[in-house]
C-alpha cells in the first residue's frame, strides 16, 4: 500500500503505522484499542500459548507483547505480530486482509514480494515527479495572464468554472482539508493537468481575444473553467471536486529530494504509461 511498517528488534510490530494507514481513527488509537475487553482477552490467551511453547517460563510476561515508546504524540505502541494483526482488521477489515496477506508471504520469504516491493517503489517516484512538475506548472502559469492585477479574484473565478459553482472555502471543505490550505498542494496527477489547461488556455484567450481589464479576465478565466469541467463530465471522467486530497505536495518534493520514496502514501489511480 506504499506505507512501511517497522518493527522492533523482537520482531513487535509498530501499531501507530496501521492507524496512519487507517486515517487515524481517534477511538481506535493504539492505546484505546488495547483497553477494550477483546484486545485483552486475545493477549491473555496469546500470552498462555507463548508461556506454553517456552514450557511456562516465567520470563514471558505481557511487557514484552506490548509496550509503549516516547510520551505524547512521538509515542509509538509496538506489539506482538498477532495482537498487530489483530488492530489492523479491527480498524478496517480492508486493511487486515492487506496486512494478513503481506505478513504471510513476508514470513515464508516469498520473492515475488520483493519485486512487487521495488516496483511499487519505481511507480511511486514516477507519480512523485509528475505530480510536482504538474504543480510548478501551474504555479508558474497563473502568474503570466495579461492583464491581470487581482490574481486571487482571477484564479477564483477560474476556480469556480473548473468545480461546479464552489467557492475556494467550499472546496476545501468539501475535500476536507483545512481553511488555510491550498487545494492544489493536495491534488493528484489529474486534477492539476485540468487546472494546468485552464490556465493555458485562459491566458491564450485573453492574448487572442485581445481581453482587457481584471473584471473581464475573471469572466473569462470562468468560462475557460466551465469548459473544461464540461469535457471531463462529457468524457466520464471523476470531476475536479470529487478528486480526493492527497498528502501534501511538500512530501513528495522531500522524497525526491532525499530519494526515499519508500515512505509514501498510498497511489492513487496511476497515470497511463506511455
Amino acid at each position: 500500500m506504499g506505507k512501511k511498517v517497522t518493527e522492533d528488534d523482537k520482531g513487535n510490530v509498530c501499531l501507530n503505522d496501521f492507524w496512519d494507514m487507517a486515517e487515524k481513527p481517534e477511538h481506535l488509537r493504539p492505546t484505546e484499542w488495547h483497553r477494550q475487553k477483546r484486545t485483552q482477552a486475545l493477549e491473555n490467551a496469546l500470552l498462555e500459548r507463548i508461556m506454553v511453547q517456552n514450557h511456562n517460563s516465567k520470563k514471558i510476561d505481557a511487557d514484552s507483547m506490548y509496550y509503549v515508546t516516547g510520551k505524547g504524540r512521538n509515542a509509538k505502541t509496538f506489539a506482538h505480530p498477532v495482537l498487530a494483526l489483530a488492530y489492523a482488521e479491527d480498524l478496517l477489515p480492508a486493511l487486515g486482509v492487506e496486512v494478513r496477506e503481506i505478513f504471510l508471504r513476508y514470513r515464508a520469504k516469498d520473492v515475488s514480494l520483493a519485486s512487487e516491493i521495488l516496483e511499487g517503489l519505481h511507480e511511486q517516484e514516477e507519480y512523485d515527479q509528475l505530480r510536482v512538475k504538474l504543480r510548478n506548472l501551474v504555479k508558474e502559469h497563473n502568474k503570466l495572464s495579461v492583464g491581470v492585477t487581482n490574481f486571487e479574484a482571477y484564479n477564483g473565478a477560474g476556480l469556480a468554472g473548473l468545480y461546479g459553482g464552489l467557492t475556494k472555502a467550499q472546496l476545501l471543505k468539501r475535500k476536507g482539508l483545512a481553511s488555510d490550505a491550498h487545494h492544489l498542494d493536495h491534488a493528484g496527477h489529474e486534477e492539476l493537468a485540468a487546472n494546468y489547461f485552464k490556465a493555458t488556455q485562459a491566458t491564450a484567450k485573453l492574448k487572442r481575444d485581445g481581453i482587457k481589464g481584471q473584471t473581464a479576465a475573471n469572466a473569462a478565466h470562468a468560462k475557460v473553467g466551465e469548459a473544461v469541467c464540461q469535457t471531463i463530465r462529457d468524457l466520464g471522467g471523476t470531476m475536479p471536486e470529487a478528486e480526493p486530497a492527497l498528502e501534501h505536495i511538500s512530501k513528495a518534493e522531500k522524497r525526491l529530494k532525499s530519494g526515499q520514496s519508500k515512505e509514501a502514501a498510498p497511489l492513487p489511480s496511476k497515470p497511463p504509461k506511455k
